[in-house]
């Protein structure tokens, strides 16, 4: 059985899971090895509702599960920055607090595969406020960037998996060897690991990376690199893409030591949109690769193959159904929200019948 603590977070993240967690809800009914509890309280509308962006209660569902699926955290109507200021710092938090600390984003590219970004999200430029010295506008403001050894390896570990899924497609490794001693340490980690498995990792600069991904017309199947320089890569490969709603993020403890709190937390990259809150508009990709890629992680549901399922039905659906206005040239029909969802429920009841 996995249980799963739904956080649906603020703005759009509730109702960009509906969809996700209606199917969940029918997966239960039908005696599927899942258990689905919440919504739990969580970012600004946790605050709201309890004083705190991550309420006791919050992580004590997180220690009872075995994954999270969150919606976006961050603005939400009707509640000031200067009343909730850094609500983000709850999903930072969790990380810490479940040692979720490799990201995996999956971009699913209109007309072509998928771009799986790998990098490290807690450690690095995502240090603690111990490594942090703030700036009072007088003295100088300090962020010292430390990669261990052994989590970058781990790192390039998971990459390997994910290249040689895609063995006509390249694999790149990007850093900054030329100033960072810890891109060094990245760029000796790639050409040692491509040593020691035969799976190719081209060495590329940061800043030729992003040119390569605007301007190159195939993209890469794999992009390894550090949490800072990925945070931003993965947005390039979302404008390809079209949307920043095409991409699904996975922060996983690679242990998967499950029965022990929470080992991933699943949810889609974008942000909260608080001014498209309740438009039901909001295209809800993200949110279904998401669920896909919880049903691979979780051995038991991994076991029914309900990732491939949902993916079939997800991309049936991106395929073929007038698109959500994101993705919409000017005039062109699109679908809402609701009307996207039930296209891919209906497309899972033809794919799992």
């Amino acid at each position: 059985m996995t249980t799963i603590a739904l956080l649906p977070g603020d703005g759009i993240g509730a109702e960009i899971l509906d969809g996700p967690v209606a199917f969940l809800r029918e997966l239960e009914e039908q005696g599927a090895p899942v258990a689905l509890t919440g919504p739990w309280p969580y970012g600004t509308t946790g605050w709201a509702q309890t004083g705190s962006i991550l309420p006791a209660q919050t992580v004590q569902a997180c220690r009872d599960a075995d994954v999270i699926l969150s919606g976006a955290v961050g603005s939400h109507p009707g509640i000031t920055a200067d009343q909730c200021p850094n609500p983000e710092a709850a999903l930072i938090e969790l990380r810490h607090i479940f040692d979720l600390r490799i990201s995996i984003r999956t971009v699913r590219v209109p007309g072509a595969d998928d771009v799986i970004i790998v990098r490290n999200i807690t450690g690095g430029a995502y240090a603690g406020p111990d490594r942090r010295v703030e700036s009072d506008g007088v003295r100088a403001a300090e962020d010292r960037l430390v990669l261990d050894p052994v989590r970058v390896q781990e790192v390039f570990d998971i990459a390997v998996d994910y290249a040689r899924q895609y063995p006509d497609r390249r694999a790149i490794s990007v850093d900054k060897a030329s100033v960072f001693a810890t891109s060094r340490l990245w760029r000796r980690t790639a050409r040692a690991t491509a040593a020691a498995t035969g799976v190719p990792f081209a060495d590329v600069n940061v800043d030729r990376a992003a040119y390569e991904l605007v301007r190159y017309d195939q993209l890469p199947a794999v992009i390894v690199t550090e949490g800072l320089f990925g945070d931003i890569l993965s947005d390039v490969v979302c404008a390809r893409a079209g949307s920043p709603a095409l991409c699904g993020s996975a922060t996983i403890n690679p242990d998967r030591s499950f029965g022990n709190g929470a080992t991933a937390l699943f949810e889609p990259a974008h942000g909260s949109s608080p001014h498209r809150t309740g438009s039901r508009r909001s295209n809800p990709t993200g949110a279904w690769l998401a669920l896909a890629d919880l049903f691979a992680w979780c051995p038991d549901l991994a076991a029914l193959d309900l990732h491939t399922h949902v993916r079939r039905a997800l991309d049936t659906v991106i395929d073929r159904v007038d698109p959500t206005y994101d993705l919409a040239p000017a005039g062109a029909a699109t679908v809402d929200l609701d009307e996207f969802n039930a296209h891919v429920l209906d497309a899972l009841t033809t794919v799992t019948a």
